[in-house]
């Protein structure tokens, strides 16, 4: 009878961690060598962006006048004080989506990739020296995850782009009270804050306009109901508790064993 007991809560602990595992699982939707289209999504640059951009060339005298005073020291010899002065290479794009480019004049750039206006500038230089390049970076590409996740914080973008995936990745993941079918990203775009939700568990949050994220993004995991916490709490800590019993059980059955051959 006991065995047969133990049998049935061993069954119970392995059905329950199934059923965690799916509370918590991504894409649970998505089939095995399913294929679909990459959204070739580039981040464009926005009004309120601060960009380092670099003109170089095999002649770089011919480049000088092309760049901001500090880049130009960083040319001859890059020096912990000229890497302190990184406020004074950027650019800053104005409310109209211009900026003021060296020898160039106003550039209008918002709307634009870092592509686009690298071949653009390239273009206007062609002029002025034989090979021309341009090198552009963000400055600004941060994002902020917040909400139920391990390492919650603000991260640096390197790149043109970041997903939701990858984001909490870098905040160490959710934790198992992070609410996958809620996850809200907060934008501001032109004056106006955008909320957008977005479902984990689902495939459909690659054709989602959130799914990769923007400059100055704010991701919040909220956090899964009351009554769902105390669920998933015990689902979690079952297994444990019927490890602890069958431990019990089992010196409960030694003592009982050991006191019935004492007294014969």
């Amino acid at each position: 009878m006991l065995k047969r007991l133990l049998s049935l809560c061993t069954v119970a602990a392995v059905m329950l961690s199934c059923g965690s595992a799916k509370n918590i699982a991504y894409l649970q939707d998505a089939a095995a060598g399913e294929m679909e289209e990459l959204n070739p999504y580039t981040n464009i640059i926005k009004p309120g962006d601060l960009l380092s951009i670099i003109v170089s060339s095999s002649k770089p005298e011919l480049a000088v006048p092309f760049n901001l005073y500090s880049v130009k020291a960083q040319m001859s010899a890059v020096t912990p004080q000229a890497q302190s002065r990184q406020e004074l290479e950027s650019y800053t794009v104005n409310p109209e989506g211009n900026i003021d480019f060296p020898t160039l004049g106003t550039l209008h750039i918002a709307g634009m990739t870092r592509n686009e206006v690298a071949d653009m500038i390239k273009g206007m230089l062609t002029q002025y020296m034989p090979d021309p390049i341009v090198t552009i970076n963000f400055l600004n590409f941060n994002i902020t995850v917040i909400g139920e996740v391990e390492k919650p914080g603000n991260f640096r973008i390197t790149g043109d782009r970041v997903s939701i995936l990858e984001a909490l990745g870098m905040a160490g993941d959710m934790t198992e009270f992070g609410d996958r079918e809620n996850v809200v990203v907060i934008r501001e775009t032109d004056g106006v804050r955008e909320i957008g939700r977005l479902n984990i568990k689902s495939k459909k949050i690659f054709e989602s306009p959130y799914y990769y994220l923007q400059q100055n993004d704010v991701v919040y995991v909220d956090p899964i109901n009351a009554r769902a916490r105390e669920t998933s709490a015990f689902q979690m800590n079952f297994p444990t508790i019927v490890s602890l019993g069958s431990l019990a059980s089992s010196i409960a059955m030694l003592i009982f064993y050991i006191t019935s051959v004492s007294g014969r």
